[in-house]
Protein backbone atom coordinates (compact mmCIF):
# COMPACT_ATOMS: atom_id res chain seq x y z
CA UNK A 1 0.00 0.00 0.00
CA UNK A 2 2.92 2.34 0.73
CA UNK A 3 4.55 1.53 -2.55
CA UNK A 4 1.44 2.13 -4.61
CA UNK A 5 0.97 5.62 -2.46
CA UNK A 6 4.35 6.86 -3.35
CA UNK A 7 3.58 6.28 -6.78
CA UNK A 8 0.35 7.91 -7.28
CA UNK A 9 2.27 10.46 -5.10
CA UNK A 10 4.99 10.37 -7.80
CA UNK A 11 2.38 11.00 -10.99
CA UNK A 12 0.69 13.67 -9.25
CA UNK A 13 4.34 15.69 -9.49
CA UNK A 14 5.13 14.40 -13.26
CA UNK A 15 1.41 15.44 -13.84
CA UNK A 16 1.77 18.80 -12.61
CA UNK A 17 5.18 19.78 -14.31
CA UNK A 18 4.12 19.05 -17.73
CA UNK A 19 0.13 19.12 -17.94
CA UNK A 20 0.28 21.89 -15.13
CA UNK A 21 -1.56 20.67 -12.97
CA UNK A 22 -2.50 17.27 -10.74
CA UNK A 23 -5.77 16.60 -12.56
CA UNK A 24 -5.02 17.05 -15.95
CA UNK A 25 -5.72 21.07 -16.55
CA UNK A 26 -3.75 22.61 -18.67
CA UNK A 27 -1.59 25.13 -17.10
CA UNK A 28 -1.79 29.02 -18.30
CA UNK A 29 1.82 29.56 -19.46
CA UNK A 30 3.60 27.45 -21.43
CA UNK A 31 6.95 26.88 -18.85
CA UNK A 32 9.31 26.33 -22.44
CA UNK A 33 8.60 30.02 -23.75
CA UNK A 34 12.41 31.09 -25.11
CA UNK A 35 13.67 27.74 -24.47
CA UNK A 36 16.38 26.82 -27.12
CA UNK A 37 15.96 23.40 -26.97
CA UNK A 38 12.20 23.23 -26.70
CA UNK A 39 12.06 25.19 -29.86
CA UNK A 40 13.82 22.99 -31.34
CA UNK A 41 12.42 20.04 -30.72
CA UNK A 42 9.06 22.10 -30.99
CA UNK A 43 9.90 22.51 -34.77
CA UNK A 44 10.41 18.78 -35.06
CA UNK A 45 7.82 18.30 -34.38
CA UNK A 46 6.02 20.73 -36.74
CA UNK A 47 7.53 19.41 -39.66
CA UNK A 48 6.79 15.73 -38.92
CA UNK A 49 2.72 16.46 -37.62
CA UNK A 50 1.92 20.22 -38.93
CA UNK A 51 3.91 21.37 -42.19
CA UNK A 52 1.81 19.57 -44.59
CA UNK A 53 -1.03 21.52 -44.26
CA UNK A 54 0.59 24.67 -42.49
CA UNK A 55 3.86 24.77 -44.89
CA UNK A 56 7.65 24.45 -44.10
CA UNK A 57 7.89 27.65 -42.63
CA UNK A 58 4.46 27.62 -41.08
CA UNK A 59 3.73 30.18 -44.05
CA UNK A 60 0.55 28.11 -44.84
CA UNK A 61 -0.67 25.88 -47.74
CA UNK A 62 -3.36 23.97 -47.63
CA UNK A 63 -4.08 25.79 -44.20
CA UNK A 64 -3.34 28.95 -42.30
CA UNK A 65 -0.79 31.59 -42.29
CA UNK A 66 0.46 30.51 -38.78
CA UNK A 67 3.14 33.03 -38.78
CA UNK A 68 -0.16 35.65 -38.90
CA UNK A 69 -2.70 34.01 -37.60
CA UNK A 70 -4.39 35.50 -34.71
CA UNK A 71 -4.61 32.43 -32.43
CA UNK A 72 -0.73 32.22 -32.58
CA UNK A 73 -0.01 35.73 -32.47
CA UNK A 74 -2.73 36.96 -29.80
CA UNK A 75 -4.15 34.13 -28.40
CA UNK A 76 -3.31 32.31 -24.52
CA UNK A 77 -0.46 30.10 -24.38
CA UNK A 78 -3.39 27.42 -22.64
CA UNK A 79 -5.89 28.49 -25.66
CA UNK A 80 -3.07 27.43 -28.38
CA UNK A 81 -2.01 24.86 -26.33
CA UNK A 82 -6.26 23.34 -26.83
CA UNK A 83 -6.23 24.01 -30.04
CA UNK A 84 -3.23 21.38 -31.04
CA UNK A 85 -4.36 19.12 -28.44
CA UNK A 86 -8.23 19.04 -29.51
CA UNK A 87 -8.48 20.37 -33.36
CA UNK A 88 -9.98 23.16 -34.62
CA UNK A 89 -13.80 22.35 -34.77
CA UNK A 90 -15.31 23.14 -37.97
CA UNK A 91 -11.77 22.62 -39.97
CA UNK A 92 -10.10 19.58 -41.20
CA UNK A 93 -7.24 20.16 -38.77
CA UNK A 94 -7.67 16.45 -36.43
CA UNK A 95 -7.25 16.27 -32.75
CA UNK A 96 -3.83 15.25 -31.21
CA UNK A 97 -5.57 13.40 -27.76
CA UNK A 98 -2.24 10.97 -27.54
CA UNK A 99 -0.03 13.47 -28.06
CA UNK A 100 2.28 13.96 -24.86
CA UNK A 101 1.40 17.25 -23.14
CA UNK A 102 5.47 18.08 -23.08
CA UNK A 103 5.32 17.61 -26.92
CA UNK A 104 2.32 19.98 -27.39
CA UNK A 105 4.15 22.57 -25.35
CA UNK A 106 7.14 22.63 -27.49
CA UNK A 107 5.27 23.39 -30.91
CA UNK A 108 3.65 26.21 -28.88
CA UNK A 109 6.97 27.31 -27.98
CA UNK A 110 8.24 27.15 -31.58
CA UNK A 111 5.24 28.93 -33.25
CA UNK A 112 5.61 31.87 -30.64
CA UNK A 113 9.04 31.93 -31.45
CA UNK A 114 8.26 32.40 -34.89
CA UNK A 115 5.27 34.93 -34.62
CA UNK A 116 5.79 36.85 -31.74
CA UNK A 117 8.52 39.19 -31.89
CA UNK A 118 10.36 38.84 -27.98
CA UNK A 119 9.56 35.05 -27.61
CA UNK A 120 12.66 33.63 -29.26
CA UNK A 121 15.28 32.06 -27.64
CA UNK A 122 18.26 34.26 -26.42
CA UNK A 123 20.53 34.84 -29.74
CA UNK A 124 24.17 33.76 -28.88
CA UNK A 125 27.10 36.42 -28.29
CA UNK A 126 28.58 37.87 -25.76
CA UNK A 127 26.42 41.00 -25.21
CA UNK A 128 28.69 42.82 -22.87
CA UNK A 129 31.27 42.90 -25.89
CA UNK A 130 27.93 43.77 -28.40
CA UNK A 131 27.20 46.88 -25.91
CA UNK A 132 30.89 47.70 -26.64
CA UNK A 133 30.06 47.31 -30.42
CA UNK A 134 27.32 49.66 -30.29
CA UNK A 135 29.57 52.51 -28.57
CA UNK A 136 33.13 51.91 -30.52
CA UNK A 137 30.41 51.78 -33.89
CA UNK A 138 28.89 55.09 -33.33
CA UNK A 139 25.45 53.16 -33.26
CA UNK A 140 24.45 55.88 -29.74
CA UNK A 141 25.21 58.88 -31.49
CA UNK A 142 21.62 58.33 -33.48
CA UNK A 143 19.77 55.58 -31.03
CA UNK A 144 18.79 55.47 -27.77
CA UNK A 145 19.03 52.67 -25.38
CA UNK A 146 18.06 52.75 -21.72
CA UNK A 147 17.46 56.19 -22.38
CA UNK A 148 21.12 57.07 -23.60
CA UNK A 149 21.80 58.27 -26.91
CA UNK A 150 21.05 59.91 -29.81
CA UNK A 151 17.76 61.00 -31.84
CA UNK A 152 18.28 61.07 -35.66
CA UNK A 153 17.35 57.05 -35.70
CA UNK A 154 14.67 55.18 -34.08
CA UNK A 155 15.15 54.07 -30.67
CA UNK A 156 15.88 50.97 -29.94
CA UNK A 157 14.19 50.28 -26.64
CA UNK A 158 13.05 46.87 -26.65
CA UNK A 159 13.51 46.25 -30.57
CA UNK A 160 13.64 42.96 -29.79
CA UNK A 161 9.91 43.00 -27.96
CA UNK A 162 9.47 44.58 -31.20
CA UNK A 163 11.23 42.98 -34.04
CA UNK A 164 11.89 39.16 -34.98
CA UNK A 165 16.36 38.34 -34.85
CA UNK A 166 16.40 38.34 -38.58
CA UNK A 167 14.84 41.96 -39.28
CA UNK A 168 17.05 43.32 -36.72
CA UNK A 169 19.63 41.60 -38.61
CA UNK A 170 18.41 42.96 -42.01
CA UNK A 171 18.09 46.64 -40.40
CA UNK A 172 22.03 46.82 -39.15
CA UNK A 173 23.54 45.32 -42.69
CA UNK A 174 21.01 46.73 -45.11
CA UNK A 175 19.00 49.57 -43.62
CA UNK A 176 17.94 51.02 -46.61
CA UNK A 177 16.28 48.12 -47.36
CA UNK A 178 12.66 48.96 -44.80
CA UNK A 179 13.17 52.22 -43.92
CA UNK A 180 11.58 53.39 -40.76
CA UNK A 181 8.17 55.26 -40.87
CA UNK A 182 8.89 58.89 -39.46
CA UNK A 183 12.52 58.67 -39.93
CA UNK A 184 12.57 59.48 -43.52
CA UNK A 185 15.63 60.79 -44.89
CA UNK A 186 15.29 64.55 -47.22
CA UNK A 187 17.18 67.17 -49.10
CA UNK A 188 16.27 70.73 -48.97
CA UNK A 189 17.49 73.19 -51.31
CA UNK A 190 17.06 76.56 -50.47
CA UNK A 191 16.82 79.75 -53.02
CA UNK A 192 20.02 81.21 -51.42
CA UNK A 193 22.35 78.49 -52.50
CA UNK A 194 22.19 76.22 -49.51
CA UNK A 195 21.52 72.43 -49.00
CA UNK A 196 19.83 70.77 -45.88
CA UNK A 197 20.15 66.91 -45.56
CA UNK A 198 18.82 65.02 -42.97
CA UNK A 199 15.65 63.16 -41.14
CA UNK A 200 12.41 65.07 -41.42
CA UNK A 201 11.17 65.63 -38.17
CA UNK A 202 7.74 67.55 -38.83
CA UNK A 203 6.41 69.58 -41.73
CA UNK A 204 2.78 71.61 -42.89
CA UNK A 205 1.87 74.33 -45.19
CA UNK A 206 4.49 76.64 -44.04
CA UNK A 207 7.25 75.19 -43.13
CA UNK A 208 9.51 72.04 -42.45
CA UNK A 209 11.31 70.92 -39.79
CA UNK A 210 14.77 69.05 -40.65
CA UNK A 211 16.83 67.00 -38.32
CA UNK A 212 20.80 66.97 -39.21
CA UNK A 213 23.33 64.75 -38.44
CA UNK A 214 25.02 66.86 -35.88
CA UNK A 215 22.02 67.28 -33.76
CA UNK A 216 20.26 69.95 -35.19
CA UNK A 217 17.11 70.82 -35.97
CA UNK A 218 16.30 73.61 -38.88
CA UNK A 219 13.22 74.89 -39.74
CA UNK A 220 12.90 76.37 -43.29
CA UNK A 221 10.21 78.12 -44.67
CA UNK A 222 8.83 76.84 -47.99
CA UNK A 223 8.77 80.21 -49.61
CA UNK A 224 12.15 79.94 -48.85
CA UNK A 225 13.25 75.97 -50.66
CA UNK A 226 13.57 75.34 -53.89
CA UNK A 227 13.42 72.16 -53.97
CA UNK A 228 12.41 69.10 -51.26
CA UNK A 229 13.03 65.65 -52.40
CA UNK A 230 12.49 62.38 -49.95
CA UNK A 231 15.41 60.09 -50.44
CA UNK A 232 14.75 56.53 -50.91
CA UNK A 233 17.62 55.41 -48.47
CA UNK A 234 18.71 55.61 -44.61
CA UNK A 235 20.24 58.22 -42.96
CA UNK A 236 22.04 54.95 -41.66
CA UNK A 237 25.57 53.72 -42.73
CA UNK A 238 25.08 50.80 -45.02
CA UNK A 239 28.28 49.33 -44.68
CA UNK A 240 28.23 47.58 -40.99
CA UNK A 241 28.03 44.58 -42.46
CA UNK A 242 31.39 44.85 -43.76
CA UNK A 243 32.88 46.86 -41.24
CA UNK A 244 32.10 44.34 -38.36
CA UNK A 245 33.66 40.90 -38.45
CA UNK A 246 31.33 38.31 -37.94
CA UNK A 247 32.05 37.88 -34.12
CA UNK A 248 30.99 41.76 -33.70
CA UNK A 249 28.22 41.85 -35.90
CA UNK A 250 26.74 38.32 -33.74
CA UNK A 251 27.96 40.42 -30.56
CA UNK A 252 26.25 43.37 -31.58
CA UNK A 253 22.90 41.39 -32.65
CA UNK A 254 23.10 39.80 -29.37
CA UNK A 255 23.11 43.09 -27.43
CA UNK A 256 20.43 44.36 -29.13
CA UNK A 257 18.06 40.74 -28.94
CA UNK A 258 18.62 41.23 -24.96
CA UNK A 259 16.57 44.93 -25.21
CA UNK A 260 12.78 43.17 -24.59
CA UNK A 261 11.68 45.84 -21.52
CA UNK A 262 7.81 45.76 -21.94
CA UNK A 263 7.06 48.39 -24.59
CA UNK A 264 4.20 50.45 -24.90
CA UNK A 265 3.20 51.68 -28.97
CA UNK A 266 3.02 55.60 -29.01
CA UNK A 267 1.04 56.94 -32.02
CA UNK A 268 3.80 59.21 -34.24
CA UNK A 269 2.21 62.87 -34.99
CA UNK A 270 3.52 66.19 -34.70
CA UNK A 271 2.07 66.63 -31.10
CA UNK A 272 4.98 64.20 -29.94
CA UNK A 273 7.93 66.22 -30.98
Amino acid sequence: MMIQTQRYAVSLVVAAVLGGGAYGQVREKNPFTRDSDAVEAGQALYLDKCAVCHGQDATGGMAANLRHSRSVGRGSDAALFEIIRKGFPGSAMPPQPDMDERHVWQIVAFLHSVSRPGLEPPLSGDVKAGRTVFENAGCANCHQVDGSGGFLGPSLNSIAARKASDEIRSDVVDPSADLAVGFELVSAKTRDGKTVEGVLKNEDLFSVQILTRDGKHHTLQRRDISELGKLSRSAMPANYGKKLSDDQLQNLLAYLDRQRDPYVATPRGWANY
